[in-house]
Parts: structure tokens; C-alpha cells; sequence
């Protein structure tokens, strides 16, 4: 297939769930979507809903695509939403091809499928419309979850809080480690806080950079306490326990996609001056 290949390789998990056997449509897509430069992950048949669902989130999948060739549909798409519901992972997409009767797609849709592929679609279209999905942002994390934004000099820390108990988490997870079955929500981060300890190491193995210091901030806005590489501290002078700092983006070269890849400091800002009474 002739098809210009997306800037990062797209990750699809292609699942057949259910008593339905029919695989060869399921086969046939998958490859067409292996020729597309795209990284494929073929359930075989006979999966159940937890199953896709825990897989898809372990392989980290951009898309989920159900075959579905037996009339389960209905069914199967609601046990699935409701097991990535349940593993805070409602919004990766959901796409689903095979014999579907027309009277169905808007029950289909109102359950969060994405785009519908009947019998005679060809495998462009699905392949074009992952793509679609793909698309944003150019720059990848250097640390996964930690940053939001669209433009680079517009990032920003991101955490989650649990909405159960409250506590707050950087970077990002899909659950809080104290209630399982709780639901949490994204939340931007303050770009500043106070150093609340440091070290600055001279000494290294080869390929680190020296000197370098690093240090624990508490983030300002009843945000957590984070660790993060310290920079623009000259000679080290700069840095003292209580000193405020903040966020400052750094690029850190590029990845395999050609996308810059972003990681975040802290660096020290300027302090009032103690005036002597």
C-alpha cells in the first residue's frame, strides 16, 4: 500500500472476542496495518473483554480495533468500555469492523465506538484513520506522563489526583496506589515550589554530565513533592534549602519518530534580598 507513514509508529491491538471464530477478516487487517509501518497486536480469537482491555493497556495501544463477525457486537463493546472504564483507561479509541446492521450504529457510537468498518472497506481507510488519531504534538516526554501541552514553550507539569482520597501523584498513573477501585483526574501542576534538599555530584560514570545537582521541590498549589534534575545554578552558590525555584523546559535531542524529545528542570529564581532592620 502506497500510504505516507505517520510521524510515530502507531500502536493497534486487533481482537476478537467472544465465540466468534471467523479470523481471516481480522487477519487480513492486521497485516494490511503491519504493511502500514504500524505495531500489531493480534489477540487471536476467542479473548474476553477483561483480557483486551489489560492487554491493550500493558502494550500501551493507541487504538483498539474488534472484529466482530457474529452478531456480538452490542454486547461485547459494552463489557469492554466498561472494563477500560474500570482500569481508567476510557479513552483509548475504539474501532470495530465486520457484519453490522445498520440499526445498530447508533447504539454502537453512543457507547463510544469511534468509526464503523463494514465488509467492502478497504484497509487505506482504517489505516488512514489511525493516522488520524495520531495526530499532535511533535515532541515526546523524556519522562512518561510528566508534561501537557501542545507547543513545546508552552508545557506544563501534569499529575493525577485520586478523586477517593485525595492524594496527588506525579507523573501520571492510571489508578491510585492506595484505592485500586478509585477514580482519578488529570491535574496541572504549579511550575514553581520550594528546594526542600539537593546534592551536586562532581563525580560520574562515563556519559553523565558533571558537575549536575539534583533535589526534591515541594510544588507550590498543594502539589506533591517531586524529584527532579536541578540546572542554572552556576557554581552551585544559587542553591540553598527553601529557595524557591521553577519549571524550565529543556529539549533533549530527538527520538526514532523525529520527534524532539522534552524533559523538565528546576531552576533556581531570584530571591528577595534579606534587608538587615
Amino acid at each position: 500500500m502506497d500510504i505516507k507513514r505517520p510521524e510515530r509508529i502507531p500502536r493497534v491491538v486487533v481482537a476478537k472476542m467472544g465465540l466468534d471464530g471467523h479470523s481471516r477478516g481480522a487477519i487480513v487487517v492486521a497485516h494490511g496495518l503491519r504493511q502500514a509501518g504500524m505495531e500489531v497486536i493480534y489477540t487471536g480469537i476467542r479473548q474476553t473483554p477483561v483480557s483486551v482491555a489489560r492487554g491493550a493497556i500493558q502494550e500501551g495501544v493507541d487504538v483498539i480495533g474488534i472484529s466482530s463477525m457474529v452478531g456480538a457486537h452490542l454486547s461485547i463493546v459494552k463489557k469492554l468500555r466498561g472494563e477500560l472504564g474500570a482500569l481508567n483507561a476510557a479513552e483509548i479509541p475504539i474501532i470495530i469492523g465486520g457484519i453490522i446492521p445498520d440499526e445498530d450504529y447508533d447504539t454502537l457510537l453512543s457507547l463510544g465506538v469511534r468509526r464503523i468498518f463494514t465488509p467492502g472497506a478497504e484497509v487505506r481507510e482504517i489505516v488512514e484513520y489511525i493516522q488520524s488519531v495520531l495526530k499532535g504534538p511533535a515532541w515526546t516526554p523524556e519522562v512518561p506522563g510528566s508534561l501537557a501541552g501542545i507547543k513545546i514553550n508552552q508545557l506544563r507539569l501534569l499529575g493525577i489526583k485520586c478523586k477517593k482520597c485525595g492524594q496527588i501523584y506525579f507523573p501520571l498513573r492510571r489508578n491510585c496506589p492506595r484505592c485500586p477501585d478509585g477514580r482519578v483526574e488529570d491535574l496541572p501542576l504549579s511550575d514553581k515550589g520550594i528546594l526542600q534538599s539537593f546534592v551536586v555530584a562532581y563525580v560520574a560514570p562515563p556519559g553523565y554530565e558533571v558537575p549536575h545537582a539534583q533535589g526534591y521541590i515541594d510544588l507550590f498549589e498543594d502539589g506533591p513533592r517531586i524529584f527532579s534534575l536541578l540546572t542554572d545554578y552556576g557554581d552551585g552558590s544559587k542553591l540553598r534549602v527553601g529557595c524557591e525555584m521553577g519549571l524550565k523546559i529543556v529539549k533533549r535531542g530527538t527520538d526514532d519518530d523525529n520527534r524532539v524529545i522534552v524533559g523538565y528542570r528546576f531552576t533556581p529564581l531570584p530571591q528577595p534580598e534579606n534587608k538587615e532592620k
